[in-house]
């Protein structure tokens, strides 16, 4: 039996999944598919024997299957799963997989076939996703909360401890209602609990955007959102000509964050056509109390007049890579 499920796993290129192994067998997991009418990937889940109750055509009944702390696995076939509600993910040690290439970074507004991405692009919903469960896990996503509505505030949210993402791609909203707000359109959110999150090789925002005058680009640290978060080889883009600090990349809001926040081998950039003007800062710090936000292994920042104007931001390397990018020096006036 065991040698069975393993032909029928290899077939699949399951074996990337599941700490261990067998829990990410198609049996034994759960399917999101666009249709099941005239989808191929639906068809071929069928034709390996894949039990018809574990295969859903809405990401709310997919992920009502689940069971919390069980390892659980929810695979996210390409195609724009359009959502019409926010959805809050509260099943701890759950996890979330797009069964698409590994590279979902560009996300145009009519999806590139076979790309996999969660969206919003009619409804007024504030978020996509409100992750509030411990220990989540997202892979090779890309998401876009695109409405014409300010209430539209971010793609996900990330309440939940110990959250974990790679390659996945938050795009935020690209409505000029959005993007002339300043808490609306913002790929990532994350607020109180959200310690300790990591993300590694994703991608927030996009330099295609429609021109952002007010509010981040890159992720907003709401009140509370706890700390300790570690950000590996992400790459930031946005896109703005608004001088002055009421554009950034990141806020980081009063009691926001705790102890140390580290960006590792990051790329930071804002889009501004033929060199126009520039934000003042990327980090727009209102907290007081004391947290620390470290630039470690050759991080680049491109397109904003200064890294930050708050002296808890700080760059391991003084001038890193001055010929090509400018140098994240912290202003001490």
């Amino acid at each position: 039996m065991k040698n069975i499920f393993a032909a029928r796993v290899e077939n699949l290129d399951y074996r990337q999944f599941g700490q261990f192994g067998w829990l990410a067998d198609p049996y034994l997991n759960f399917h999101l598919v666009k249709n099941k009418a005239t989808d191929l990937y639906y068809a071929k889940l069928k034709a390996l024997g894949v039990d018809d109750s574990r295969i859903f055509t809405t990401l709310a009944s997919a992920y009502g299957a689940l069971t919390s702390n069980q390892e659980d696995w929810l695979f996210v076939y390409p195609g724009d799963h359009v959502q019409t509600a926010s959805l809050t993910w509260a099943k701890h040690n759950t996890n979330i997989q797009g069964m698409g290439s590994k590279n979902q970074r560009h996300q145009p507004s009519t999806l590139t076939t076979g790309a996999v991405r969660i969206s919003c692009v009619t409804a007024a919903i504030a978020n996509i996703l409100n992750i509030t469960g411990k220990y989540v896990q997202m892979f090779d996503i890309g998401t876009f909360n695109s409405a014409a509505n300010t209430g539209n505030l971010t793609d996900i949210v990330v309440a939940g401890r110990n959250f974990y993402a790679e390659r996945c791609a938050f795009r935020g909203g690209n409505n000029a209602t959005q993007v002339g707000n300043a808490l609306a359109g913002i790929p990532v959110t994350l607020i109180t609990d959200a310690y300790a999150s990591k993300w590694a090789d994703c991608e927030f925002g996009s330099a295609g955007q429609t021109t952002r005058t007010t509010g981040p680009g890159f992720m907003r640290f709401a009140a509370a959102s706890g700390g300790m978060h570690r950000f590996d080889r992400c790459m930031f883009q946005m896109r703005s000509e608004t001088s002055g600090d009421d554009v950034s990349g990141f806020t980081v809001e009063e009691n926001a964050l705790d102890r140390l926040t580290i960006f590792n081998n990051c790329a930071f950039y804002n889009f501004s056509e033929n060199w126009g003007a520039l934000p003042d800062h990327m980090f727009k710090i209102s907290q007081t109390s004391t947290f620390d936000i470290l630039l470690q292994g050759g991080c680049g920042m491109v397109g904003f007049d200064t890294l930050s104007d708050n002296a808890h931001v700080k760059s391991s390397d003084p001038l890193p890579h001055t010929n090509a990018v400018e140098a994240l020096a912290v202003a001490t006036a």
